[in-house]
């Protein structure tokens, strides 16, 4: 499947500011199930922007802004190629319980709890009813686990966001696609499972598109498998990734720092679109308008500088 993908950031403030910092998480990745043929950045002043990968391999965009206006307009726009690779973690013949010495080293750093991924009492009746036996096979136990996570849970926007630890979600029952990946994660990390954060989006025929975040799990005889626990359904060509991590603080899309005071306002658009064929070279100027509803965030600063982690959409 080809895609064409536009991801609008607007940012918007109620007293003029000084100097802006922004790093991005936009470009989605090239790897066994997807290529991402070109990728287009505009920024709505003139901006120096690099590019590097960081230590998860993520390709990452950062610029400063001197004297940035009080609007700031970020368009991200991506022709990815995705192949649907036709099996998920439910192929693996691996069982309980895996044994750790047997893990590559890369896959280490995704067995324990930080972050929001952190370790709370309300997980102990979870653990206990999805604990595995010996000789279960792990990928179809993942499934299980995210299955387990859709009956038990509501998804409902705006009711956590970017900074939410697992206890809102495990404590009121509610919450997004970040949540339930991070719920999801400190299940099988606990259980010996290396699980890592994904960020991308999720093109949806006929329907709003949004920003989105699953999981992916090592399993010896597969390699990193994903699945999504807010679909309940194992990755396909309708995903496109844009980067991996130890769980949401390591790949916000839109992550900065601004000098000033007042109140910050994002808007966020999200369109993707089927393609027949790899458009021409120079696509990026026949994009057609985004025509889809606006997310909106409004946040207070404090007195001088602020943190904005744009929160995953879907």
């Amino acid at each position: 499947m080809i895609l064409e993908i536009q991801h609008e950031t607007t940012l918007t403030y109620s007293e003029p500011i000084r100097e802006w910092l922004c790093e991005l998480r936009m470009e989605p990745t090239s790897d066994g199930q997807q290529s991402c043929h070109s990728f287009q950045l505009n920024v709505s002043q003139p901006a120096a922007i690099h590019r590097y990968a960081d230590g998860f391999g993520n390709r990452v965009h950062h610029f400063n802004l001197l004297e940035p206006q009080q609007t700031i307009r970020l368009l991200a726009a991506s022709i990815v190629e995705t192949v649907d690779a036709g099996i998920g973690p439910m192929a693996s013949q691996t069982v309980f319980p895996i044994d750790p010495d047997s893990l590559p080293l890369e896959t280490l750093e995704y067995l324990s709890l930080r972050g929001p991924v952190r370790a709370t009492p309300l997980l102990e009746p979870h653990l206990a009813k999805l604990r595995p036996a010996a000789g279960v096979r792990v990928g179809m136990w993942v499934c299980q686990v995210a299955e387990y996570i859709r009956g038990h849970f509501e998804y409902a926007r705006d009711f956590t966001d970017s900074t939410s630890p697992i206890d809102h979600l495990l404590e009121h029952g509610k919450g997004v696609c970040q949540d339930f990946t991070h719920l999801m994660i400190a299940l099988l990390r606990l259980n010996g499972v290396p699980t890592r954060y994904v960020s991308g989006y999720i093109h949806r025929e006929n329907h709003d598109s949004q920003s989105h975040a699953w999981c992916e799990v090592w399993l010896p005889d597969l390699g990193w498998s994903g699945f999504d626990p807010t679909n309940g359904c194992p990755i396909n060509n309708h995903f496109a990734k844009t980067a991996v991590g130890r769980d949401f603080t390591d790949v916000p899309p839109n992550k900065g720092i601004f000098r000033g005071s007042g109140t910050e306002r994002v808007d966020v658009r999200v369109a993707t679109r089927m393609l027949p064929r790899l458009p021409s070279i120079a696509w990026h100027d026949q994009l057609p308008p985004l025509d889809v509803p606006v997310r909106s965030v409004v946040r207070s600063a404090p007195a001088d500088d602020l943190l904005a982690a744009e929160q995953q959409q879907q």
